[in-house]
């Protein structure tokens, strides 16, 4: 992404960096994991899908950066595991689509590729709420669309170089905010671990294009953060049960459904529809563009139920089922 730089290995650099700042805070960041559950996985599911993408980049000899990270998101996509995983799949796939065609980022190509991942993400969810990643990535975007308005030359390696710095400076302050949108992280004290993870991206994203190294001191002063690793001085996750709605104030139950199946978009809707009634926190989202000779795309499902059985068989109603997989929410 800077200068000549084929857009393949500017590519495979960011995801490698994403990874490697993932991996060094994943603990912390499965720590401060309280929205929509407080399951511990956050950072798990997140670097997961940063590792997806960077094995989908490392095989592929696309020069078109549209088609890499469409490649990526939609091999990270398959695989994909909780509500942060997937949705941060949804939004590589989403940032990937204006970027067909170019093999560099400049600033106009940032602004288009973040307002095209919002809108994916926050259609992906049935019940998108702010505090969460989509706030930070709705700060993102809303900085890069400046920054490439104000762009003398914004075709120019400066113009992304002097966007990107700025971008995660208004990332970091829309973290910070998170505290204060959503009740479960008021009164836990602590930031959207979601978004902690998407700032860690888009600061990668922002070392690499301006060749330096991410800036390990970017998180701290976060409220939660420099406790994150002390277990005296920090809550576990069960002491967050209360987050979420119960009756008799006990963690939640039920599983974490991840499946994905071939459907029409109408079909989708109406799967949609009825996830809605037999769970909460759904994401129903396109893997890839290319429908089949019926209409059909592949769908990747994400949602948290009780009714495991009844939730999987609906999805089987719907259309073929690929693969699989629950996991208890009670950790």
């Amino acid at each position: 992404m800077r200068g000549k730089v084929k857009g393949s290995a500017a590519v495979r650099r960011w995801f490698a960096t994403a990874e490697d700042a993932l991996e060094t805070h994943r603990a912390r960041l499965d720590l401060l994991n309280v929205y929509p559950v407080a399951d511990s996985d956050t950072g798990s599911n997140m670097l997961a899908t940063i590792r997806a993408s960077r094995a989908a980049v490392e095989s592929s000899d696309q020069e078109d950066l549209g088609a890499l990270l469409a490649a990526a998101g939609a091999r990270a996509m398959g695989s994909a595991q909780g509500n942060s995983g997937t949705l941060l799949a949804v939004l590589i796939s989403g940032f990937a689509e204006p970027l067909s065609g170019q093999e560099r980022l400049t600033v106009n190509a940032l602004s288009r590729g973040l307002d095209r991942a919002s809108l994916r993400g926050w259609s992906a969810l049935s019940q998108p709420v702010p505090g969460t990643m989509l706030s930070v990535l709705d700060a993102a975007r809303d900085q890069a669309r400046a920054c490439a308005s104000a762009a003398v030359a914004p075709d120019s390696r400066a113009a992304v170089e002097e966007a990107l710095p700025r971008v995660v400076v208004a990332a970091r302050e829309a973290v910070a905010g998170t505290e204060h949108q959503l009740p479960e992280l008021s009164q836990a004290g602590v930031v959207d671990s979601g978004g902690l993870g998407l700032l860690l991206v888009l600061a990668a994203l922002s070392a690499t294009v301006r060749a330096e190294q991410v800036d390990d001191h970017l998180l701290h002063g976060l409220s939660g953060w420099d406790a994150a690793l002390k277990p005296s001085a920090y809550p576990t996750p069960s002491d967050y049960c209360a987050c979420k709605e119960s009756t008799n104030d006990e963690p939640l139950s039920g599983v974490e459904l991840m499946c994905t199946v071939r459907l029409n978009p109408l079909k989708a809707a109406e799967l949609r529809h009825r996830l809605d009634e037999l769970g909460e926190s759904v994401i129903i989202t396109p893997i890839g563009s290319e429908a089949d000779q019926d209409g059909n795309l592949r769908w990747r499902i994400h949602v948290h139920t009780e009714q495991p059985d009844a939730t999987l068989e609906a999805v089987r109603t719907s259309g073929p089922l690929e693969d699989s997989s629950t996991t208890p929410l009670s950790r």
